[in-house]
């Protein structure tokens, strides 16, 4: 509801506003009348209104006077002056004060629910666009089905963002809805208003200032809350900024919540933290997860999968006795999934791209314990697979480097030319050529090349040699013949008078 202030010295006009305006069916509550202009300042300060429907000329202080101070108490404050007078200088001055709309003498009801509703309409597009930066932030059927009462907007909020519990069983209750009615419930006297977030297992909760009370203090008011949800079957941990914020401040204070409390939620035991006291919850570093994860990347890329399993399993044991934070464990997951990406002989990123989804649903499970087993299971099935194509698909892929090649005698084919045709890492062609051609990726090129130029010069002996070389791609006649020499023993002048001298 809008909540209404009259001002008007005409007590039969003012009853008449009053009247027309119950019986209109608007969202409107007329809240305080007054008689003159200092009656109805002490309006502003028992009430928060949101429209100021005034006389211009009253006693003691005029409706314009009015505006002035009543403005310093709702600088967003909608004004209606009611006046009688076409006093351009009075009218001049109310436009200087923003003034919404007006209403002449005698007032009917078809012009005051115009006016009404052009004002209400005003209202409802602030409050869209002080409340739009939400829409970056909350899950998108949530913030289709947004609708706030203006009662939401009339005061700075708390803001309470709630994480679920990795590892733990489903939770039914973890709706928005389930969260308003608990806390309201447990806290009757303080608004709440809950909203489900773009970002998984959290919630946004705000309310007004006067939840954290001088005699508990914040982190108490914290364990309350995770109380009262731990008894409807939601284990959560939660942090807060509890210095009150505009709304519109409110998405970018639901970020920097939201990071800070990733960075703090752990395996097995939820945690409370206060924003503006970081220390609140100490951060251990139990162990540099880069330099670990180097170590098992190192055994992936190895394929020691028998000490790699063994291993991580013990590793998985102690990180869940020492309380590990999630975000290192994601970490260390996500330095493994890149490893068997990267160590996979010939890529499909469609079998990648389930592989790092399924990593990612581990987290999903309701126990530790289960995580580790299906960890452990979706590893050693990637060692399997990536073992098979390793042993299958070596010499397969040299063939197709091969016939590439022999394909491209005419041009240049450079180590990146064939990494963005196979779709492999260079170390890997390396490797995969050297062992089936017993030389190196050049070598082997450049002697397919003189085999081609020996051909040529047996089917073509007018053939002359620099331009035999240009076709061939070599920068100049002479790296030719001093390449030619090395692979086909005598340089091509020599070759030539040898076909000739056989009678070829």
């Amino acid at each position: 509801m809008y909540r209404i202030l009259i001002a008007e010295d005409s007590k039969p006009i003012l009853r008449n506003i009053k009247e027309l305006l119950s019986k209109s069916e608007l969202p409107v509550q007329v809240v305080h009348t007054a008689s003159n202009g200092e009656d109805a300042l002490k309006g502003f300060a028992s009430h928060f209104i949101d429209i100021l429907i005034t006389d211009i000329r009253m006693p003691k202080m005029d409706g314009l006077a009015l505006i002035e101070e009543a403005k310093k108490a709702n600088p967003k404050l909608k004004v209606v002056l009611i006046s009688g007078y076409n006093d351009f200088e009075y009218t001049r001055k109310a436009i200087n004060l923003q003034v919404a709309d007006y209403l002449l003498k005698p007032v009917e009801r078809s012009a005051l629910i115009e006016v009404m509703e052009r004002v209400i309409a005003q209202i409802c597009e602030e409050c869209r666009d002080e409340f739009a930066g939400l829409d970056v932030i909350l899950e998108p059927a949530a913030s289709r089905r947004l609708t706030l009462q203006p009662e939401f907007f009339r005061r700075k909020k708390l803001v309470i963002l709630l994480h679920l519990q990795y590892f733990h069983p489903e939770a039914p209750g973890w709706r928005p809805e389930s969260i308003q009615n608990v806390l309201s419930r447990s806290f009757s006297q303080h608004p709440f208003w809950v909203f489900a977030i773009n970002k998984p297992r959290q919630m946004l909760v705000l309310t007004e200032p006067s939840f954290i009370e001088s005699t508990v203090s914040t982190m108490e008011r914290l364990a309350e809350i995770r109380a009262r949800l731990y008894e409807e079957g939601l284990s959560t941990s939660i942090t807060g900024r509890f210095m009150p914020i505009m709304p519109k401040d409110i998405a970018d204070c639901c970020h920097a919540l939201s990071d800070f409390i990733s960075s703090r939620i752990s395996i097995l035991e939820p945690c409370l933290a206060d924003m503006a006291y970081p220390g609140s919850q100490s951060i251990e570093v139990l162990e540099d997860m880069e330099r670990l994860g180097a170590r098992y990347c190192d055994m992936i890329i190895k394929l020691q999968k028998e000490p790699f399993l063994r291993q991580l399993g013990e590793q998985l044991g102690k990180w869940g006795r020492s309380n590990l934070r999630i975000v290192q464990l994601q970490r260390f997951v996500a330095l493994l999934a890149n490893a068997f990406a990267l160590h996979q002989s010939v890529r499909d990123e469609r079998i990648d791209w389930e592989f790092q989804a399924e990593m990612q649903q581990l987290f999903e499970r309701t126990s530790y314990v289960d995580f580790c087993s299906g960890l452990l299971t979706l590893l050693e099935n990637r060692f399997t697979l990536v073992q098979s194509l390793n042993k299958k698909s070596g010499y397969e892929l040299f063939l197709l480097i091969d016939g590439y090649l022999q394909s491209n005698l005419y041009s240049q084919v450079s180590l990146n030319d064939l990494v963005a045709a196979f779709h492999v890492s260079p170390s890997y062609i390396s490797r995969v050529v050297r062992k089936h051609a017993q030389r190196t990726l050049m070598q082997h090129y450049l002697d397919l090349k003189i085999t081609e130029a020996r051909k040529v010069m047996k089917s073509n002996p007018d053939l002359k040699i620099k331009e035999l070389s240009e076709a061939l791609c070599f920068y100049d006649q002479h790296y030719f013949s001093k390449v030619f020499k090395e692979y086909a023993g005598c340089n091509p002048s020599e070759y030539k008078r040898m076909l000739h001298g056989n009678g070829s």
